[in-house]
């Protein structure tokens, strides 16, 4: 899966919750799976083994905020970011794949 965001400050403090997922900031160059990322200048976020695929049964719960209050972060995400069942924006009991 191939998840890239193009990141701009402009929020506070978001909590994004994914399933199967892990996004890694590439500046850390790491596997972890969940945690805090601050978001300082623009970058991209991509999964593990991007563009080929991430570890299986994975549940990562990220936190990304912005340095200062006020601030907003801007996710973009490219056309090539997929989630395995369309209608999975929440984890629930139904949506057990990907999700957002």
């Amino acid at each position: 899966m191939s998840v890239l965001y193009n990141l701009r400050m402009r929020s506070g403090l978001l909590l994004f919750i994914f399933t199967q997922v892990i996004l890694v900031a590439s500046l850390t160059q790491t596997d972890k799976c969940g945690g805090t990322i601050e978001i300082h200048t623009p970058d991209y976020l991509t999964s593990p083994g991007y563009p080929g695929a991430y570890p299986p049964s994975q549940q990562c719960v990220w936190v990304i905020s912005a340095p200062e209050p006020g601030q907003k972060i801007l996710i973009n995400f490219n056309p090539h970011f997929d989630l395995e069942d369309r209608d999975c924006k929440v984890v629930t009991s139904v949506c057990k794949a990907d999700s957002l």
